[in-house]
């Protein structure tokens, strides 16, 4: 019995791992992880709203919030994410566009605390130029 059970719980971990949901605004967006060294990639289906630059303030009463941590030509690696975490609460993603990878993080639905982490991040070589983007709910 025991030989049966130990397949299962792995199948079910290595399932969990490979394949996850966001929520984003009113969206379920899907999103896989191919390793465990890279952050999840989010489905094309998913909205990343509009960017708010500067000191922009939200355009819609219920929106839900990203940052734009960048946009590489490859997945960000370990060590640029190692960096991000420590002044983050949101989880970290890749998004696939035709000519790279977008870096985002989120969702957030609470702008005082994008808006904070965004200022943060924005202290670590290499994420200056971070910035958040509006998804209407």
């Amino acid at each position: 019995m025991t030989r049966i059970k130990l397949p299962l719980v792995c199948s079910v971990f290595i399932w969990l791992v490979a394949s996850a949901n966001v929520q984003a605004g009113n969206y379920l967006c899907s999103a896989t992880q191919e390793s465990f060294d890279k952050p999840a990639l989010l489905g094309e289906e998913c909205p990343i709203g509009v960017s708010l630059w500067g000191k922009t303030k939200p355009q819609y009463n219920k929106s839900t919030f990203w940052i734009q941590c960048g946009f590489f030509p490859e997945e960000l690696t370990l060590d640029q994410v190692n960096q991000i975490y420590p002044n983050v609460s949101a989880s970290i993603w890749n998004k696939a566009e035709s000519k790279g990878r977008r870096c985002l993080i989120g969702p957030y639905d609470d702008f005082e605390q994008v808006n904070l982490e965004v200022t943060q991040l924005r202290t670590i070589e290499g994420f200056e130029k971070s910035f958040i983007r509006e998804v209407e709910k």
